[in-house]
């Protein structure tokens, strides 16, 4: 048999927040904008990671390995358009 080396991509839900003060809801919405955008800019951790919640899967790739190397079979191939369902264990 031959070995194949397959690598997928999925998002997941991340969490976060933050506070802000304000002298109305549209300046706390505005600011609550401004915050959020440098929150996700950010490369700190977030304060929850959903990894029961894993979406939107794609097989980053397939590679064939073989005594004489390794070459790509496929690239960027979706299996999964909105949400995969988390298996029991077991």
């Amino acid at each position: 048999m031959t070995e194949y080396i397959v690598k997928i991509g999925f998002w997941l839900r991340a969490y976060d927040g933050f506070t802000v003060e304000a002298n109305s809801d549209d300046e706390a919405i505005v600011k609550a904008k401004a915050g959020a955008k440098t929150a996700m800019e950010s490369t700190a951790y977030p304060e929850h990671v959903a990894v029961e919640e894993r979406r939107e899967g794609v097989i980053v790739f397939v590679d064939c390995v073989a005594p004489d190397g390794r070459w790509a079979v496929i690239e960027d191939v979706a299996f999964d358009d909105d949400h995969i369902p988390q298996q029991p264990p077991g």
